[in-house]
């Protein structure tokens, strides 16, 4: 990044710059890192800040999903409660309320830096309402297997009482404690799963709350919906949408005369470079005007250069992220199809198997079938997971509402 030399500047003016902007450093620093948001100029919500320090224990059992949230109530509910986004919204509307007017120069400043909290909320608020709906389809998808865990706990109920048939009729079993050992791991994976279950929740309980969290158990639909937009087009709109990108190309017009102390104090921030503060005497103060304007407006237009490189190395990184979340969700949706034919393969092959067992006794193909069978549709639901978490990913890189 091209910097701009040094400009002396009134320790009183320097000093006043610094503490304004030193208490948005952080905020400053962490949008240019990148941070995608709404579409439009995000607004000033309400503060609504929430505090969970309280701990609490979740339920052994594992409710109904009747009363769940949808992912979007989920998503809506996590970025209503985002703490730090809050914060900063309430640190945004003080500012506004007690700073005293002083002029031009400081109403540009403010209006830099309400950009910076504003794109910063939104974005934190994003994040959050991401996060959240990962956690509600990953309780969802754990809440499938344990469906598969049922069903197969079933089969093997049955072929372990077809075995002590064979057994009392004088039929040798070639491993008879074959059954016993999958139930056991049955059992295992049933226990990790439901650990699994209580870590998701516990998580989301920092997010939506504990009330709506301890109980929560989504039973999302079994099927995905493939996407017939292209890369290319994700990535135009992410361009658009993006509000750090957005903010940063509007901040652009604010690059002036009186704004480039504020901007200096923002270039020094990223860099990890202090600003200097230099005393300007009076003469010279009086007398800059006339002799630097030459020098300002130089520094106007490479200050500008400065950030029209950082908007497109931004551009850069939003592309990279919105490709790279597309193509994990296409690849889950390739693998989730795959899955899908293998089960029907599967239960074609059951079909037979069952239909020439009255000529032939196969039960140890069948069941040997069917757990292969269940198998492959804990693949399938690992691949549904994948490609919701995915789809969350791209919309957060694009920069849609979650």
């Amino acid at each position: 990044m091209q910097m701009v030399r040094s400009r002396t500047w009134n320790r009183k003016e320097g000093a006043k710059i610094q503490q304004r902007w030193g208490v948005a450093a952080v905020w400053i620093f962490v949008l240019f890192e990148g941070m995608p948001a709404r579409c439009s100029e995000p607004a000033e919500p309400k503060p609504f800040l929430v505090s969970r320090s309280v701990p609490y224990r979740l339920p052994p059992q594992i409710e109904s999903a009747a009363a769940s949230l949808s992912a979007k109530q989920v998503g809506q509910l996590a970025s209503d409660r985002c703490g730090a986004a809050n914060r900063i919204s309430s640190d945004s509307q003080s500012r506004v309320s007690s700073a005293p007017k002083h002029g031009r120069e400081d109403d540009c400043e403010q209006q830099i830096l309400r950009a910076f909290q504003g794109a910063i909320a939104t974005r934190l608020r994003q994040t959050a309402a991401a996060n959240a709906m990962k956690l509600h389809f990953g309780i969802a998808a754990c809440l499938k297997v344990e469906k598969i865990f049922d069903s197969t706990a079933a089969l093997l109920e049955r072929q372990e009482k077809s075995q002590s048939e064979l057994v009392e009729k004088g039929i040798p079993i070639p491993d008879p404690t074959l059954v016993g050992r999958l139930k056991i791991n049955l059992e295992d994976k049933r226990l990790e799963n439901h650990s699994k279950i209580a870590v998701l929740r516990s998580q989301l309980a920092a997010l939506i709350g504990t009330e709506y969290a301890c109980g929560h158990a989504p039973d999302e639909a079994d099927e995905i919906v493939p996407s017939d937009c292209n890369v290319c087009d994700h990535i135009a709109q992410a361009s658009h949408c993006r509000c750090d990108l957005v903010s940063m190309r509007r901040l652009r017009s604010t690059v002036q005369s009186e704004t480039l102390d504020a901007w200096d104090s923002i270039a020094s921030t990223l860099s990890g470079i202090p600003s200097l503060m230099k005393p300007k005497p009076f003469l010279s103060k009086v007398l800059s005007p006339v002799r630097s304007r030459a020098g300002t407006d130089n520094a106007i237009a490479a200050r500008r250069r400065w950030l029209d490189e950082m908007i497109a190395d931004r551009e850069k990184q939003i592309a990279m992220e919105v490709d790279v979340a597309f193509e994990k969700k296409r690849s889950a949706a390739l693998r989730w199809v795959n899955a899908a034919e293998q089960i029907a393969n599967w239960d074609y092959r059951i079909a037979q198997l069952e239909s020439l067992s009255e000529v032939q006794g196969n039960l140890a193909s069948q069941f040997e079938a069917k757990l292969n069978r269940g198998q492959i549709e804990g693949q399938k639901i690992e691949r549904w997971s994948e490609w919701h978490l995915a789809n969350i990913d791209l919309m957060l890189a694009i920069g849609c509402d979650l």
